[in-house]
């Protein structure tokens, strides 16, 4: 019998996880930038250049996960904000989606330098959305 060991199950689980909430409710590109607004992240600096910014635009309450090669953060919150995850480079995910059952839309961007580097919406209730920059 074939044993994985329990870091590559747990791997395992979030790459799957990851390919759901990708799946579940991607539905658009939204290519347009906003002036966001608060963070959670009190040790954050929206306005700071070259920094890796997560947008999420919602009205409701969500989640998102952010991983790249600087490894894995996880946001929560109610209503629009802004996530300053600092200087990275290479690639970065980030996975949001709806924890109350809104029909509105829920956007996630990564933005860089005031430009939107990559960004996906859903409507769905309970939907996900993911954004994907490579390259940074």
């Amino acid at each position: 019998m074939l044993r994985i060991p329990k870091n590559v199950q747990i791997g395992l689980i979030i790459a799957v996880l990851c390919c759901i909430v990708a799946v579940s409710g991607c539905t658009s590109n939204n290519t347009t930038t906003k002036n966001n607004t608060s963070s959670n992240n009190s040790d954050s600096n929206p306005q700071a250049s070259s920094e890796i910014l997560i947008v999420v635009d919602y009205a409701g309450s969500w989640a998102v996960d952010v991983s790249g090669a600087f490894g894995y953060r996880s946001f929560s919150g109610t209503g629009s904000q802004t996530n300053n995850i600092g200087t990275v480079s290479g690639t970065v995910t980030a996975a949001a989606r709806k924890t109350d059952n809104g029909n509105g839309l829920l956007t996630v961007s990564i933005t860089k330098d005031g430009k939107t580097l990559a960004s996906q919406s859903t409507s769905y209730p309970y939907g996900g959305a993911t954004a994907v920059a490579t390259g940074i």
